[in-house]
């Protein structure tokens, strides 16, 4: 009673002239008459004792307080209360499935959305009409809350940074200090939050702001996966406060971060919830995580009596049973029962449609198939489909497969050479009951998925139906792109699907099919790299070094010189044709001279300054005489080859058969090295000129035995290498 006769000798001495019969306020009318919306003194309108003093003296502040709590304040309580269940709901349920997104922004329903932007509005017009009601600092407390629990965190920090400085005497202050703090955390600003939060912990004298406090430190530190750090401070949280609520809650949390430990003991923590007071949604959840740690812990027969306890309680809730019949599933797969599983599963799949256990249960299936059958085909499409029921618990790793999937088919697509279809065919809609065309199955081409998810055996070849420049070089880049197709095939297996055998078989395919000396080179390094991320140093180190031996010029050699540490050498003497000539070289010694033939035209055609165009043009000439045995295009290549590059050693080795052919035949015109004429083979010599042909060579054999046109029978024939066959 001393306080409020203080305040009114106050109220009267300095705010005398700004009294009235039915309203009294805390500021000069005359001095404020310009100011559309003064500000009221805060320290004098959030005072209790002033509250209740004015509104029993003066019957205008009664009448404001009256209105404006049952006008807009209630309401906007109202719809804050209601959005703020549907949160703790949510809030709880992300804890359990995905504890370490603790700050992550809610997954609200556009119910409660539409509640919290409801206080928002109602809240803030108690803020622009009635800012000395005692109900100012609750409302401005409560739009931040507001913008704090829809995720905007921004707004909600300037919201409590206003409250901070310009209602600094309410009783709400510390409660007001910790919301800022957890906006800040949310925003990444950790070090003033964490004290901030500290200082409220010693200081406050509002138990159940310190409760919070350390529930907000025990939320950092699960951020920051310190599980151990978490739960001890959600129990200092539970010890404190008062609310049984609350402390369910806590409680809960506490079970499910203890899950990520050891499920044996969350087994304890989630029976523990049942001690507190919970409402039907949370007393759900306990025991649904109670069966399922006591699955996870092997306890079978205490799980089966707990699920069926589920089943009974919950009959009559369609949504909580459809995720009971879900989690018996999971209880028969891990068993080890999955014929029993996956028919718990499809029954999840056709009674509950388009709901998150659909989605669990589809990706359950999807995950069998991937790793108990290698069954890729049918695994994508129960992935897909898992994304398509709803946004499941795991809809981001199903969304993640279903990429990784979409890329395996399309890289299998290009080495098969024909699309694979990985449409729903009628045998998964019937199972999933999305039944086809008059519940007929019927297959579709490529569902029968040959060869999908295991090495193919696809050799990728293909034969050349003629030696024609045009056929030989689209066959060839054919060859590559199926090469590189197996290459990124290979990356897939060893990085997305964890098959290292599978993309050792990959990359063994790729080495074998391509032609290009840098790729090959790229793709023993990476097959190095597999080795050495099995651990097998020594085969990791015989790639490498076989890189060194055989493609000691590539784009990867210095780099695996340096892993051999072996000094590197000057990449400046890499001529652009050297990958290319070095493999038709390859191909040339292998005997594989058809390839071979291919690449040193490829030379002469797209590398007319290459280093390597006399030994192009004399290995194609020597392939057409010896192997062959088409003199007209021998000519046509050693002709080119004394007039293109005289003075090279090649061309003084055949300068005698240009001479010979020509003694018998009008020569063909190769005065000029071009695509066009190169693209075209001269034409196949007259049957009654090869003899005459062979006949002279036979003479010139006798003056010049270095340089014949045909050796004879048994004789060894120089090739372009420089061995002998």
């Amino acid at each position: 009673m001393l306080k409020i006769i203080t305040f009114l000798a106050l109220f009267t001495a300095v705010f005398f002239q700004a009294c009235s019969t039915f309203n009294y306020k805390t500021y000069d009318e005359k001095t404020n008459e310009h100011i559309d919306d003064p500000e009221p003194n805060y320290k004098l309108t959030l005072d209790e004792d002033f509250q209740d003093f004015t509104s029993y003296m003066f019957i205008g502040n009664r009448i404001e307080n009256f209105g404006t709590y049952f006008n807009t304040y209630f309401n906007a309580l109202e719809n804050f209360d209601n959005a703020y269940e549907d949160y703790v709901t949510r809030d709880l349920v992300n804890y359990n499935e995905r504890i370490d997104t603790v700050f992550a922004k809610p997954n609200l329903s556009q119910e409660a959305k539409d509640n919290f932007n409801k206080a928002i509005e109602k809240a803030s017009k108690v803020i622009q009409y009635h800012k000395s009601s005692e109900f100012m600092d609750k409302a401005v407390l409560l739009v931040g809350k507001s913008y704090y629990y829809l995720g905007d965190y921004l707004k909600a920090e300037r919201k409590f940074g206003e409250f901070a400085s310009r209602l600094s005497s309410s009783k709400l202050l510390d409660e007001a200090l910790l919301f800022h703090a957890r906006t800040q955390l949310r925003l990444d600003n950790e070090k003033p939050a964490l004290e901030r939060l500290q200082n409220l912990i010693k200081t406050s004298k509002d138990k159940q702001v310190v409760s919070e406090s350390y529930q907000t430190v025990a939320e950092y530190y699960l951020s920051k996966k310190d599980y151990e750090s978490s739960i001890k401070n959600f129990k200092k949280a539970i010890k404190l406060s008062s609310d049984n609520e609350f402390k369910a809650q806590m409680q809960f949390i506490v079970a499910s971060v203890t899950a990520r430990l050891n499920p044996k003991s969350a087994v304890r923590e989630f029976s523990k919830v049942l001690d507190y007071d919970t409402s039907f949604d949370l007393e759900y959840l306990a025991r649904f995580n109670y069966s399922k740690n006591l699955i996870l812990s092997n306890d079978f027969a205490k799980a089966q009596r707990s699920l069926e306890d589920l089943e009974v309680s919950y009959k009559d809730n369609p949504e909580f049973l459809g995720k009971i019949y879900f989690l018996k599933g999971t209880y028969y797969e891990q068993k080890g029962d999955n014929k029993r599983a996956l028919n718990q599963y499809y029954f999840v799949i056709t009674n509950y449609p388009s709901s998150v256990p659909s989605s669990d249960a589809s990706f359950r299936i999807a995950r069998y198939y991937e790793n108990k059958l290698k069954d890729y085909l049918n695994s994508y499409r129960y992935y897909k489909y898992s994304t398509e029921q709803g946004a499941g618990t795991y809809s981001s790793e199903a969304s993640r497969k279903i990429e990784i999937f979409k890329k395996y088919f399309e890289l299998q697509s290009k080495i098969s050479g024909s699309v694979i279809n990985t449409d729903y065919d009628n045998e998964f809609k019937i199972k999933t009951g999305k039944e086809g065309e008059n519940g007929i199955e019927n297959k579709e081409k490529g569902d029968e998925g040959e060869g999908i998810g295991k090495p193919s055996g696809l050799s990728g070849t293909y034969y050349y139906d003629s030696l024609e420049t045009s056929q030989v070089d689209s066959a060839r880049i054919k060859e590559e792109e199926i090469a590189k197709s197996k290459f990124e095939l290979a990356e897939l297996f060893l990085y997305d699907l964890s098959e290292p055998d599978s993309s050792e078989y990959y990359l063994n395919q790729a080495f074998e099919q391509s032609g290009d000396y840098d790729f090959k080179a790229k793709v023993l390094f990476a097959l190095a790299d597999l080795f050495r991320t099995l651990n097998n140093e020594a085969k990791s180190e015989e790639v490498l070094r076989q890189i060194i031996r055989e493609f000691p010029n590539s784009t990867v050699a210095n780099s695996t010189r340096a892993l051999l540490s072996i000094s590197a050498v000057n990449e400046n003497t890499y001529d652009s044709s050297d990958s290319l000539f070095f493999v038709s070289e390859e191909k040339f010694v292998a005997q594989d001279y058809e390839a071979a033939l291919s690449g040193f035209k490829e030379i002469i055609v797209s590398f007319p300054g290459s280093k390597h165009l006399d030994k192009a043009l004399y290995a194609c000439g020597w392939i057409y005489e010896n192997i062959l045995m088409n003199p007209d295009s021998a000519y046509f290549y050693y002709s080119s080859l004394v007039k293109a590059v005289p003075d090279s050693e090649a061309a003084s080795l055949i300068s005698g058969k240009v001479s010979a052919y020509e003694s018998f035949k009008a020569p063909v015109d190769s005065t000029v090295i071009s695509n066009d004429s190169l693209k075209n083979e001269p034409p196949p010599l007259e049957e009654n000129n090869i003899q005459k042909i062979e006949n002279k060579s036979e003479e010139l054999k006798e003056e010049n035995p270095e340089t014949p046109m045909k050796k004879e029978e048994g004789a060894p024939v120089e090739d372009p290498t420089g061995n002998e066959k």
